[in-house]
């Protein structure tokens, strides 16, 4: 990222996140952003700072039974700034939901999320039809795609977080031989971890214990309490907490930038809403509103120059 921040957007403290999780989980909340994400009487919405106005051709490609409903569904996380969290108002906000709110004004529809920390259950919702869709941090794997269909929006790379002070230096795999390691539940994250346990044990080196956590909140507090010596998450994720966040002094970010993954948005085949989505998409990436509601999250890492449905992982 360049050394230019936007103004600072308050965040909750991390384990006040977590309880407002809890409690609002499966409850409905309307985006952040400074709007409601409704549509005004001139059909326009504002989204980060970007008017979005409905495209009639792209509504066009909205299947009719969403029409009727008038909305996008969304279940959201709610502690994974600056993707996707609870703000100082309650209400889910990020880069993630922003892009949500503009693609649906796009479609000629209100972006309708539910919030919940069960990160776990989130592609069996969507897989089910009970939501439409999820945005942000839902990085592109076989398994999920042999499940639900994935828009992918940006690239993102793995970082490592540890206690301030610990004395551990992390910049490769094998760095992680014989650590306690923690990642959120449901999240690829165990998948790049079980890669590098194989990655020890072919070196002959102890393998990494790892333990799943509901919350990152959880997974910091295991940190700092030393239950585990690090927590993997998105790197993006990290170096927000780091900067924005005053709950999270006394953590350092490692060298560590481990497999670069596609991320993006998990669409529920029954919705019918992939052709639409990817098409909205690339329209916001090509009048620029995509790079503009990305900046205003500070993201100028990882942009892509398409967005791209199922794109091939299996390489």
């Amino acid at each position: 990222m360049n050394t230019v921040v936007a103004p600072r957007r308050t965040l909750i403290g991390l384990a006040a996140l977590t309880a407002f999780g809890l409690a609002l989980a499966g409850c409905s909340s309307t985006p952040g952003g400074g709007s409601s994400g409704a549509p005004d009487a001139g059909g326009s919405v504002e989204v980060a700072g970007v008017t979005i106005q409905k495209d009639a051709e792209l509504a066009a490609l909205v299947p009719q039974k969403v029409l009727d409903r008038g909305t996008l569904t969304a279940i959201q996380f709610d502690n994974a700034p600056a993707d996707t969290f609870l703000g100082e108002d309650d209400v889910i906000t990020g880069w993630g939901p922003d892009l949500g709110r503009a693609v649906a004004g796009l479609l000629g529809l209100t972006y309708d999320a539910e919030v919940s920390g069960a990160f776990d259950t989130f592609i069996p919702g969507i897989q089910n039809g009970r939501y439409d869709t999820s945005w942000a941090s839902i990085i592109v794997t076989q398994e999920r795609l042999d499940v639900v269909d994935i828009v992918a929006v940006h690239e993102s790379t793995t970082g490592v977080i540890t206690k301030e002070g610990a004395g551990l230096s992390i910049s490769t795999p094998e760095d992680l031989c014989g650590l306690r390691v923690g990642a959120l539940a449901g999240s690829a994250f165990l998948i790049q971890m079980e890669q590098i346990v194989a990655t020890c044990t072919d070196a002959g080196k102890p393998a990494p214990t790892i333990d799943s956590f509901p919350q990152q909140g959880a997974a910091q507090l295991a940190v700092s309490s030393d239950r585990i010596d690090a927590f993997m998450t998105a790197k993006g994720q990290l170096s927000w907490l780091l900067r924005e966040d005053s709950s999270a002094e006394g953590f350092e970010i490692q060298p560590l930038d481990y497999q670069p993954n596609l991320e993006g948005i998990a669409v529920s085949r029954t919705s019918d809403m992939t052709k639409a989505i990817t098409a909205a998409m690339n329209k916001l990436i090509q009048d620029g509103s995509y790079a503009k509601i990305m900046g205003f999250w500070d993201i100028d890492f990882g942009l892509l120059d398409e967005a791209v449905a199922n794109p091939d992982v299996s390489s």
